[in-house]
């Protein structure tokens, strides 16, 4: 908009007299006021007319003053742009080169504020998530159906859950506090880090997805959604936000119900347990918006049989943290009871840790398991 604003200049007091140009300015700014003002008053009359009819009337009608109000919509909307073009002109180089340095010196400040609310996360989700993973890898398919297991193996390893996660973190701090643009921010995250790990674990379709040109949401329910989510609760300001966020980071490849409702039902637990919510709280929470939570531990352990979809993965680890009495023994409860272990314990830790915090013993022992690339992207 600037660079053809300052083409539009250019035109006009290339070829006009400064008197002339004055007088293209004048007209410029009463046509697009006047074309504005006209807008304004047709929108309100066509707002007016629809309330009498829906409220007093009560008659189908009043939908008819919507239709009305469109061409009214049109005239702010390009009296808007017209009023735009005639503030701009004849503002010398000089005039906008310092109006452009005032938007820069604004957006510095805001991203220096931004970085310094980000130096003060605690980031304890993440590191709860990216220790469950870690832990959970060995026991992917070879369950343990115990809590008596070494916590961390040789052998164990981070997978695409945790690629995921820190690539979703990334995206919500590239916004810098801005969501508009967060699902795109997300796909070039999620492509850009994912590429770098291909032999990480993806699922055959999410890993031509990060692979694609073109990447599109596949209807997936997979519990991909809720495994990558938990950077959305440290973001957020309120419940409402973080089902908008937990949305947009979501349905850019899994965008079935069961999908974007894992992914939901996961950020908004842990934000809950952020805020210090106590567990009843929580459960309530969940039964009464997502999933009924009545299982029996035993009997999980006994029954529970590998799955990648989030309706049976996602209240499954919630209930593995509700139960547990501690941080380590959330870990230990959700690779007892088998099934999809890395995940599971990722969306249960990730409460976990937002709710009892993260051992530094064990968040340490976690992360010495990251490359540089992925540490540089949590510590950073």
């Amino acid at each position: 908009m600037e660079s053809y604003l300052k083409k539009i200049n250019d035109k006009v007091k290339a070829k006009h007299t400064q008197q002339e140009a004055e007088k293209i300015k004048k007209r410029y700014l009463i046509a697009g006021g006047t074309t504005l003002g006209l807008g304004l008053a047709g929108f309100v009359s066509a707002f007016i007319t629809f309330m009498v009819l829906f409220l007093v009337y009560e008659t189908d009608e009043a939908m008819i003053a919507w239709f009305v109000a469109i061409p009214f919509i049109l005239m702010i909307v390009a009296g808007s742009v017209v009023t735009r073009i005639g503030d701009m002109l004849l503002r010398d180089d000089k005039i906008m080169e310092v109006e452009k340095e005032k938007k820069e010196a604004k957006q510095a400040i805001k991203n220096k504020k931004f970085e310094k609310k980000l130096d003060k996360l605690d980031k304890s989700p993440i590191i709860g998530a990216i220790v469950g993973d870690v832990a959970g890898s060995v026991y992917e398919f070879n369950n343990a159906r115990t809590k008596q297991f070494p916590l961390f193996e040789d052998d164990c390893k981070f997978t695409d859950d945790t690629v995921m996660t820190l690539a979703v973190y990334q995206a919500l701090k590239d916004c810098k506090g801005d969501y508009t643009d967060l699902s795109k921010k997300t796909i070039e995250c999620m492509q850009r880090i994912g590429r770098q790990y291909k032999h990480s674990g993806y699922g055959s379709s999410f890993y031509h997805w990060i692979f694609s040109d073109d990447p599109k949401a596949y209807q997936s329910y997979g519990n991909g959604a809720a495994m990558r989510v938990s950077a959305v609760a440290l973001f957020a300001k309120s419940i409402e936000e973080v089902k908008e966020l937990s949305c947009k980071v979501t349905e850019v490849s899994h965008d079935h119900p069961e999908g974007l409702k894992g992914a939901e039902a996961t950020a908004c637990a842990i934000f809950l347990a952020r805020k210090g919510k106590k567990k009843d709280e929580i459960k309530s929470f969940i039964e009464e918006n997502y999933y009924k939570l009545d299982y029996d531990y035993q009997n999980l352990v006994d029954t529970y049989t590998f799955n990648e979809t989030c309706q049976e993965t996602v209240p499954q680890a919630i209930y593995c943290f509700l139960i547990s009495k501690d941080f380590e023994d959330c870990l230990r409860t959700t690779i007892s009871i088998g099934g999809d272990s890395d995940t599971l314990a990722v969306i249960s830790c990730a409460i976990a840790g937002a709710y009892y915090g993260v051992p530094k013993k064990i968040e340490d022992r976690a992360i010495s398991f990251l490359d540089q690339t992925l540490k540089d992207i949590l510590l950073n």
